[in-house]
């Protein structure tokens, strides 16, 4: 199917004018996750990921990927006439440059892209004098002819107890950041930022509890949002407060900077897409383009937050737990006739977390990946794909939960039998990681990037590595991949700081065999013996397998650590379980 879709956007290029086309994996807020409505590059080319890129150029067509997706891309695509590329800007620019000649056209979406990130890109295909042209609809979704609607959902109030702050305190605290920029408003560009300053949430995005919205913050911390019409109940207006005023088009968002009289705005050219940009510039306005002040302060929690995170952790620990004691049986019991797989232990965990108080969705689609599968970083299980599960191997599942206290996501790697004995070195080493950034203090100031080699290091010391990031940021009842922190190779320029969550997970994966990842979320606070160094806390509760782990790799401090993480974890969560459950905690936490 996908072979005929992309000869038919090439069909449709042509009647455009344009050589080329850039499809990227995003919508016109820029979100990771996004509605069905906006899954183009799925659509024409298979691939499902969560980052990606398609590019047409004449006759050729290529699909870029990182790391995370190189395994599952080449399953997706097939035998489709798609080069696989690796998703980075130079080889991007490359493959264009040596796919279209002077004087051709290269279109994109606007509502796609953000200038940033066209930069580089501009900048090559100029010297090759090849054009950026912006059209003014987007082609696939002319020949789309099933395309979903875009979604309009009820958007709801968030209240108070989970968010510790009113939305007219966020307002006044970022009207004073306006001041000191002499800047008469703030664009927000997202959903994401809306739904923070505003207090409230929705279900337009999968996993994304947030309506599809955007807006303009005034110095005075009033502000003009923009919502479907079917998205603003008469509760939501009465949270809102009289401070905010709804319209239902975007282009009344402009109208409301006009009556305003606007004449310098804040925005962040990340997050804001290039059709925008060109609106705010029609206006003659003067742009600060600078990162959103809401994307730093959001990453902040506030006490409030960090308690909320931590009760719904204990919710989602005791629900994995459950999920954990029940998998031995279940697999036994779907050897006969592979009843039970990948996609049936996804059921199994949803289910249990359904049971838990106030569990909304999963935070991302759960990576269920049994023996070879588990070697595919960001693996998504279908039903073609599923691998049943046997009561031998190592499996690997990666999940979370979203809940209104707190957002989750945590992986195990377990032993269901026998395992290849290479595996307790590659694990162990992981683990070794995992403690090291744990148990790290240091200065304020410190990037993410100046910690990623701790995690590393045991790695690296037998030749090996992964090629994922160490850590995101997680928002609260928010994106479980939330910015701007984070801890990775890429430098971000980013400071840690108290309150921010992350996550610490570094893996191993064994192309064919097998993947080990242990993720854990932790959050950043203050030391308390030494001022002006910070540490992290653990938020996850779950037990580590403990059958993995070559206890002579450890040293005498990371087994101190691993004795008294479990027995926080059996401290915690045996009052939260079922009976089964109970006895299989008792085990799993066992001192080594």
């Amino acid at each position: 199917m996908s072979r005929e879709r992309l000869e038919a956007l090439r069909e449709e290029l042509k009647r455009r004018g344009v050589d080329g086309f850039l499809v990227p994996r995003g919508d016109e807020y820029q979100n990771e996750y996004v509605p069905p409505s906006e899954e183009r590059l799925a659509w024409l080319t298979g691939f499902t990921g969560s980052a990606g890129l398609a590019a047409m150029a004449n006759d050729h067509a290529a699909l870029f990927v990182d790391g995370r997706y190189t395994i599952q891309a080449q399953q997706q695509i097939g035998d489709q006439p798609l080069e696989q590329q690796d998703l980075n800007p130079n080889a991007i620019a490359g493959w264009l440059c040596d796919n279209l000649k002077a004087g051709d056209s290269l279109g994109f979406d606007p509502r796609l892209h953000s200038e940033p990130g066209l930069a580089p890109l501009k900048k090559r295909l100029a010297e090759r004098d090849v054009r950026l042209q912006p059209l003014e609809t987007n082609p696939i979704d002319t020949i789309w002819s099933d395309r979903p609607a875009v979604p309009t959902g009820q958007a709801r109030p968030h209240p108070g107890t989970f968010t510790g702050e009113s939305s007219q305190e966020k307002r006044r605290r970022i009207g004073e950041l306006l001041d000191d920029k002499r800047a008469d408003a703030l664009w927000l560009a997202n959903p994401e930022v809306c739904a923070w300053l505003f207090n409230i949430r929705g279900s337009d995005i999968p996993h994304l509890p947030v309506a599809l919205s955007c807006a303009m913050l005034y110095r005075d911390g009033s502000a003009t949002l923009y919502l479907a019409e079917t998205a603003a109940s008469n509760a939501l207006r009465d949270h809102l407060g009289s401070g905010v005023t709804l319209v239902h088009d975007k282009a009344d968002l402009f109208e409301a900077a006009r009556r305003q009289h606007v004449a310098r705005i804040w925005v962040d050219p990340l997050l804001t897409n290039c059709w925008t940009l060109q609106q705010l510039r029609a206006m003659d306005l003067e742009l600060i383009l600078e990162r959103d002040p809401i994307t730093g302060a959001k990453a902040l929690k506030n006490p409030v937050e960090l308690a909320g995170s931590r009760a719904a952790h204990e919710r989602d620990g005791a629900a994995l737990c459950e999920f954990l004691a029940a998998l031995p049986d279940a697999v036994d019991n779907g050897v006969a006739d592979g009843s039970f797989g990948e996609l049936e232990a996804v059921a199994l965990l949803r289910a249990k977390r359904e049971q838990r108080e106030g569990f909304t969705d999963d935070s991302f689609d759960s990576i269920s990946g049994y023996g070879p599968n588990g070697a595919i970083v960001h693996y998504r299980v279908s039903p073609e794909s599923s691998l049943p599960m046997k009561p031998e191997g190592i499996y690997l599942i990666d999940s979370g939960g979203q809940y209104p206290d707190g957002t989750t996501d945590v992986t195990r790697t377990v032993v269901l039998g026998d395992f290849p004995e290479q595996a307790r070195d590659h694990f162990t080493r992981v683990l070794k990681g995992h403690i090291a950034l744990a148990t790290l203090r240091f200065p304020a100031g410190t990037c993410g990037e100046q910690i990623d080699a701790f995690a590393r290091k045991a790695l690296w010391d037998a030749g090996l590595d992964y090629a994922h990031g160490t850590g995101h940021g997680v928002g609260s009842f928010l994106s479980v991949h939330e910015g701007p922190q984070r801890i990775g190779k890429v430098c971000t320029g980013v400071a840690l700081e108290p309150g921010m969550i992350l996550s610490n997970e570094p893996g191993f994966y064994l192309t064919g065999q097998y993947g080990i990842r242990i993720e854990n979320l932790i959050f950043v606070k203050e030391s308390e013996q030494h001022p002006g160094f910070l540490e992290f806390e653990e938020l996850t509760l779950a037990p580590i397998e403990r059958k993995l782990i070559d206890k002579l790799l450890l040293t005498p401090m990371e087994l101190e650590w691993l004795n008294n993480y479990h027995q926080r974890v059996r401290d915690t969560l045996m009052p939260l379980v079922d009976d089964k459950t109970q006895a299989w905690l008792k085990q799993a936490t066992e001192k080594l």
